[in-house]
C-alpha cells in the first residue's frame, strides 16, 4: 500500500533532487530572455519595475516546461542512488520490485499532471496575456524611450526632439533642435546641451536645456542659459486589445467553448488543437514518471549521465513531435485531436512498456541492453600510479 515510510523516504529524496533541477533548468531558459526584456526595458527609459513584472508573468510559461525535465532527473537520480548504495538491493530483498519501488513516482506524476492542467488551462492564457500587456505599454506607450542622434523624435502630438548627438543612454544630447506646440501656438528651440528626464509614470516628460535660443510666436527671441520644459503625453493613447485575441489566451473552458462553437462563432481547428495539447502535455507527466523509473535502474558504478541524456533526447523528442502535430491540426492537414493524442499515446505506450518489462535490477530489457552497450564503450577508469 503507497504512504508507508519507505514511500514517504523516495519522495524525500526526489524532491530537493526536482527542486534543484527546476531552478536549474528555468534559470536557463530565463537568461536569453530576460537579456531581451533588458534591451526593451532599457529602449522605453522606464525602471526595473516593468522588468519584473514581465519577469514575472514569463515565469508560468517556464515553468510548464522546465517541469517535466526536472522531475524525470529527481526521479532518476534518485533510483540510480538506490541502486548504487546497495537500497534497492534491500527493498527487492523485502519482497518490492523497481515497479513496486517506483508506484510512488508514478502517483506523484499523477498528481503533477493535476497540477499542470491548472498550470497549462488557466494560469499560462493570464500570464501570457499579462506578458503581452506589459510589452505593449512599452513599446506602444506615449514616452518611446532614449533619444538616437540625427532622428526626429515625437513625443505625443505637440512634441518634437532632435539631436545632432547623444551620449549611449540618449539621454545627454547635444545640438539639440525642440518643437513644442501649446494652444494653437508653435515655439522652435535650440540649445547647445540638454539632458532628458522621462518620468512615464506621471506621463511627463522633461528637457533641460543649456545654452540656447527659443525663437516664439510673433518672432520674439530669448535666449538663455538654462531652461526647463516639460511636456504630457497620454500612457493610454494605443490601448492593447483584450484578451482572447490568441487561442493560447484563453482558458480550457474558453476553448471547449470556442471549438465547439458555442459562443455563436464558427469553430475553427486551433481552439480544439491548443485544447488537446494543453491536456496531452499534462497527461505526459504520468508517461514521465513511467519512463524515468526504468531509466534510473542501473548497476553499480553505472554513471548516471547517460541515462539522463537520454532522459532529455526522449522529453525533447516528444515536445517537437507534439508541436508538429499542433501545427498539422491548427492548419486542418489532420483531426486536431487525432494528431495530438497518437502522439502523446506513443509516448505514453512506449514509457509503459519500458515500466512494465523492468521488473528488477536484472531484467533484461531492451533499454538495460542499451544502457549496458553504453557502459562497455565508456573508457575504464586508469589505475592509480603506485
Amino acid at each position: 500500500m503507497l504512504g508507508g515510510v519507505a514511500d514517504r523516504h523516495l519522495l524525500r529524496l526526489m524532491l530537493p533532487r526536482m527542486a534543484q533541477a527546476l531552478l536549474i533548468a528555468m534559470g536557463a531558459l530565463l537568461i536569453e530572455r530576460l537579456l531581451r526584456l533588458f534591451d526593451l526595458v532599457a529602449g522605453a527609459g522606464v525602471g526595473v519595475a516593468p522588468l519584473l513584472g514581465m519577469l514575472a508573468s514569463l515565469l508560468p510559461h517556464y515553468l510548464g516546461l522546465a517541469l517535466p525535465l526536472a522531475f524525470a532527473i529527481g526521479t532518476l537520480g534518485v533510483l540510480a542512488s538506490l541502486c548504487q548504495n546497495n537500497e534497492a538491493d534491500v527493498l527487492e530483498a523485502a519482497g518490492w520490485s523497481v515497479r513496486r519501488i517506483g508506484a510512488v513516482f508514478v502517483l506523484c506524476g499523477g498528481l503533477l499532471a493535476m497540477l499542470s492542467l491548472i498550470l497549462f488551462g488557466y494560469v499560462q492564457p493570464y500570464s501570457r496575456y499579462a506578458y503581452r500587456t506589459l510589452a505593449h505599454a512599452l513599446s506602444e506607450g506615449g514616452w518611446v524611450g532614449p533619444i538616437e542622434q540625427n532622428v526626429f523624435l515625437h513625443v505625443g502630438d505637440d512634441l518634437i526632439i532632435s539631436a545632432e548627438d547623444a551620449d549611449p543612454t540618449g539621454l545627454v544630447l547635444s545640438r539639440v533642435f525642440v518643437v513644442e506646440r501649446r494652444d494653437g501656438q508653435e515655439t522652435a528651440t535650440t540649445a547647445a546641451h540638454a539632458v532628458v528626464d522621462p518620468r512615464p509614470a506621471q506621463g511627463v516628460v522633461g528637457l533641460i536645456l543649456f545654452d540656447g535660443t527659443t525663437m516664439l510666436a510673433g518672432g520674439a527671441r530669448l535666449d538663455f542659459t538654462r531652461l526647463r520644459l516639460e511636456h504630457e503625453f497620454d500612457l493610454a493613447q494605443s490601448p492593447f486589445r483584450p484578451r482572447g485575441g490568441s487561442e493560447r489566451e484563453l482558458t480550457l473552458s474558453e476553448l471547449s467553448v470556442r471549438m465547439t462553437g458555442e459562443d455563436g462563432l464558427p469553430p475553427e481547428a486551433r481552439y480544439a488543437t491548443e485544447f488537446h495539447a494543453r491536456i496531452a502535455r499534462s497527461v505526459s507527466m504520468i508517461a514521465v514518471a513511467l519512463l524515468s523509473v526504468p531509466l534510473g535502474v542501473s548497476r553499480k558504478r553505472s554513471p548516471t549521465w547517460p541515462r539522463i541524456a537520454i532522459a532529455v533526447a526522449i522529453l525533447t523528442g516528444f515536445h517537437h513531435l507534439l508541436l508538429f502535430a499542433e501545427t498539422l491540426g491548427t492548419l486542418g492537414r489532420m483531426d486536431p485531436a487525432l494528431a495530438v493524442w497518437s502522439v502523446t499515446g506513443g509516448f505514453l505506450l512506449l514509457s509503459g512498456w519500458l515500466y512494465m518489462s523492468t521488473q528488477s535490477q536484472g531484467s533484461r530489457s531492451s533499454l538495460r541492453l542499451v544502457l549496458r552497450a553504453i557502459d562497455r564503450v565508456r573508457p575504464a577508469p586508469r589505475p592509480d600510479n603506485p
